[in-house]
């Protein structure tokens, strides 16, 4: 079972998650949301109603007026970003694929708290549930789910935050139809971001190769030599599969990123990540 590297968790110290939306609820903290609160930040006045704080009366609108009236203040919170992992056996399909998954939840989670929000990992599989960030760094996560990708984000939902911004890492090879899947995610998010990562076999499979390919869900085998049609037929189908996800990722006001495992994580946090608005420099 990986565990973060210790290269995700220095760059980590390098980069902030880049939150452009607010959600409307939250704990304290220091963003400011849409309601009233207690920042430093004057809103508004009204007029008093008994049980309000006496402390934030307007004396020199009393003096002026003969009216008391109460000062609003914007209202603080503390974004909560959900860095929801699918954690089915097809993510672990090699060992680099399942590494930068682990580096990418860690680094994601710390980006976040670098931006002064309030991280939470979901690992998603038939049973989702929370991970601690101190559990994730010494045990890492494991990917043995079976569930298909669309059953599992249901199953999580009572683990999601409405208003939240929220991160979906997955390879997205499940069968599922990319409208079915975004469209009740980015309904409650308050930001969303669709985060793909694939091996390069997976992205363009080699011409010419046998190769027994495993259902990682039924564990149903089939062998099959991988020619140019065949070839071509897949990359069709996964072009016709991530134009879809970053269409309805696009309706939710998010995004769609594509990974590759041949990449470093210090080049995909540089130009892919912090290009596509996700990540911004920490200093």
């Amino acid at each position: 079972m990986p565990r973060p590297r210790s290269s995700a968790l220095e760059l980590a110290q390098r980069w902030k998650l880049a939150l452009d939306r607010t959600p409307p609820r939250g704990p304290a903290g220091e963003r400011l949301g849409r309601g009233t609160g207690s920042s430093l930040e004057f809103q508004d006045r009204r007029a008093y109603s008994v049980g309000d704080d006496v402390r934030h009366v307007d004396w020199r609108a009393l003096a002026r007026t003969d009216q008391v009236l109460v000062r609003l203040w914007r209202e603080e919170v503390l974004a909560r970003v959900e860095i929801v992992v699918d954690a089915s056996r097809s993510m672990a399909i090699a060992p680099e694929k399942e590494q930068l998954a682990v580096d990418l939840t860690a680094l994601l989670a710390r980006a976040a708290l670098e931006a002064g929000a309030q991280p939470a990992v979901v690992r998603l599989d038939a049973r989702p549930r929370l991970v601690a960030l101190d559990e994730l760094d010494s045990k890492g996560l494991e990917f043995d789910g079976r569930a298909p990708l669309l059953e599992s984000t249901r199953a999580a939902s009572s683990l999601f935050r409405n208003g939240a911004v929220q991160i979906v890492l997955s390879d997205f090879l499940s069968p599922h139809d990319a409208t079915e899947l975004v469209r009740p995610l980015g309904a409650r998010a308050g930001a969303l971001a669709l985060v793909q990562v694939l091996t390069p076999d997976e992205s363009l499979p080699p011409v010419g190769v046998a190769q027994r390919l495993i259902d990682c869900e039924t564990d149903e085998a089939l062998d099959l030599v991988l020619d140019a049609p065949t070839v071509a037929a897949y990359c069709k189908r996964l072009q016709r599969l991530t134009d879809a996800l970053d269409v309805e990722a696009r309706r939710a006001r998010g995004r769609f990123v594509q990974l590759s495992t041949a990449h470093s994580l210090e080049s995909i946090c540089r130009e892919r990540l912090a290009r596509e608005g996700l990540l911004t420099p920490s200093n």
